[in-house]
């Protein structure tokens, strides 16, 4: 019997994208779905144009604005499926992605999450990513953690992955308090539940990159900064409690430096507050977390020199020098 797949994606004033959206989940060529809308308190044309469906697996709830994180668990209350697709309201599937993914989790089962192939698109132009190889092929979670650290600037993002019910029950839903990196706190907890990652290499997902004013680009107040450590400091209690300590303070040094080093030099208060953290888990300072020549000057001046100068540079007080921190 084939499983039912609901596909869950919260919309906030999106009439620009959603209706590609939902198009390319009814165009997939598995079709036991259900598309699960959740309207978060939209003003503009978002529910005009998802009304305009006439599809039975498309079932519509518009909610006050709440968030995409409420939003989503609203999602999963409603929904009956026994595999998750999440989406943000922008992204598309490529037309076999699903059909891909079920098929690995008819062989391997419930214990592990599916992943596949990540593309982007930049004026309707769909292109896949490059330099994403190290994440193609059967990961272990320890393994998966340490190259995403590992790889400056290169996450998977929400609609990458399909997940099985049991492991979505497994954890307390998506965190309303994390407003930046929802999807890498929530998806690090399924894993971490997980027995690890299958890599369907037909499965393609594709997010845009050239939509403005997302969260994610509006680094304009502290509140922001602090749910974004704050999600840093989730991962480093989920690695606490399921893996052993050492990987454990090893995974949530890294993760912690993730925000260090992307944040700084903004609001010394979090930043202080960050290697504290860091200290509690047994280390002297965080590690270096950038591109290769940012690592090659950590390693000689040292993390916070490093960052000064690369501050430095970012406010044309230095010489250009090619290739610096890249």
């Amino acid at each position: 019997m084939n499983p039912l797949v609901s596909i869950i994606i919260p919309v906030y004033n999106s009439e620009k994208y959603i209706k590609n959206t939902i198009e390319s989940c009814l165009q997939q060529t598995y079709t036991h779905i259900e598309i699960i809308i959740v309207n978060d308190g939209s003003k503009d044309n978002s529910e005009k144009i998802i009304k305009g469906f006439n599809d039975s697996r498309l079932k519509y709830y518009k909610i006050a604005n709440s968030g995409p994180c409420y939003a989503r668990n609203f999602g999963i209350e409603k929904a009956t499926g026994d595999l998750f697709q999440f989406l943000d309201a922008d992204d598309v599937l490529d037309q076999e992605k699903l059909e891909s993914q079920v098929r690995y989790y008819q062989s391997h089962g419930d214990e592990y999450v599916y992943s596949g192939i990540m593309g982007f698109i930049i004026n309707d132009q769909k292109q896949l990513e490059q330099g994403f190889d190290f994440y193609y092929k059967n990961l272990r979670i320890e393994e998966y953690f340490r190259k995403m650290f590992y790889h400056f600037g290169k996450y998977y993002t929400t609609g990458m992955w399909l997940l099985p019910r049991k492991l979505v029950e497994k954890t307390h839903g998506w965190d309303e308090k994390v407003r930046i990196n929802n999807d890498g706190e929530y998806f690090s907890r399924i894993i971490l539940h997980s027995k690890g990652i299958v890599f369907c290499p037909e499965a393609i997902f594709y997010y845009r990159r050239d939509v403005p004013m997302s969260v994610s680009k509006r680094f304009n107040s502290k509140d922001i900064y602090e749910s974004w450590l704050y999600s840093y400091s989730c991962y480093v209690k989920c690695f606490q409690r399921t893996l052993n300590k050492k990987t454990a303070n090893e995974l949530g040094r890294k993760a912690l430096s993730v925000y260090y080093c992307n944040s700084y030099p903004n609001y010394p208060d979090l930043l202080q507050e960050c290697k504290d953290q860091i200290r509690l888990l047994g280390y002297h300072s965080p590690s270096a977390h950038g591109g290769k020549t940012f690592k090659l000057i950590s390693a000689i001046v040292g993390v916070d020199n490093a960052l000064k100068i690369k501050t430095l540079k970012d406010k044309g007080k230095l010489l250009p020098l090619n290739g610096l921190f890249t």
